[in-house]
């Protein structure tokens, strides 16, 4: 265990001048005090790099550090700051630049996992958790969904259970990151997380009381998710190939830690990968064998119509 239980805050940032400070103010107002903020820039061309600037010459020496980031995308650069061997601390959170946390965000999230690693203290360990919805003017405009279906392998391998912006993990979910090499990509770092949290049996915590603010604006990377019609738009896309192209992606980092993951798990991922096969009865067997699913009955069938249509993997 690291001495006093530090954080590592892992935050990218680009041309994010319109809200950064709001979102630096609530990490500084944070009830758990003991972090250390890492802010990788993506290559910022407005004011961004002079308000962190600002914030670090305000903070104690070290309290925030300023790195260039990859400049090839938002989960490049996530990616690129779990990679860092020099960032170590007994625990990690990812923050995004136009984000509010509430005041209690890290000390909730460090009590869970404490709680689990009494027990556990050993295996990987995720946190995440539910988000509140906010617009440009702070106004609450909804939640993000719900979720109470087991947090699993199988449910990894259809979608991620949280957002990148409330999870937390520790120091043994970060030495597996750390030994992916160079020439393989991610598509997202919280989807990511969650399957090689889980691939590795590790312990999945899902907080169903929102600590996050979350904006809803134009410049979002990426959205909530949330509504009919944007679901409806999600399913077009993965039915045009979307989702095998992710899969495809996801596949190079799971043959490389492959070995290592524990039999079962080894099954789940065969038979899911054997619905990339031109049998269709193969893709059938493969998907109920593979026992995969969303949170979401309804959802988990569309997934697997698109397995029918061979665009799943």
């Amino acid at each position: 265990m690291f001495k006093d239980d530090n954080i590592s805050i892992l935050f990218c940032s680009y041309n994010g001048e319109k809200y950064i400070r709001e979102q630096l103010d609530s990490i500084i107002e944070q009830t758990y005090r003991n972090w250390t903020l890492y802010i990788s820039d993506d290559g910022s061309t407005d004011n961004t790099l002079n308000i962190i600037n600002e914030y670090r010459e305000k903070l104690p020496e070290n309290k925030l550090v300023l790195l260039d980031g990859p400049q090839k995308g938002f989960a490049a650069n996530f990616l690129s700051l779990m990679k860092k061997p020099d960032i170590q601390s007994s625990y990690y959170a990812f923050s995004d630049q136009d984000d509010i946390w509430l005041k209690t965000k890290l000390e909730r999230a460090v009590n869970a996992i404490k709680d689990i690693e009494k027990s556990y203290n050993s295996q990987c360990i995720l946190y995440g958790g539910r988000t509140r919805l906010i617009n440009e003017k702070k106004e609450v405009i909804g939640h993000s969904s719900i979720f109470n279906c087991d947090l699993t392998l199988e449910n990894a391998l259809l979608q991620s259970f949280s957002g990148g912006n409330t999870m937390l993990f520790n120091d043994v979910l970060k030495k597996k990151i750390e030994l992916l090499p160079e020439d393989i990509s991610i598509v997202s770092h919280d989807w990511y997380l969650y399957i090689i949290c889980s691939a590795f049996c590790g312990i999945n915590i899902y907080d169903p009381e929102p600590q996050i603010l979350y904006r809803q604006h134009s410049s979002n990377l990426v959205g909530s998710n949330l509504g009919l019609l944007s679901k409806i738009e999600r399913f077009r896309r993965l039915y045009q190939g979307q989702f095998a192209e992710w899969n495809f992606i996801n596949k190079q980092s799971l043959d490389f830690y492959y070995q290592e993951f524990p039999p079962a798990q080894q099954e789940v991922i065969n038979y899911f990968y054997s619905c990339g096969s031109s049998n269709i009865l193969r893709r059938i067997k493969g998907f109920k064998s593979a026992k995969v699913y969303r949170q979401s009955g309804f959802e988990t069938f569309l997934f697997f119509l698109i397995n029918i249509f061979n665009k799943l993997v």
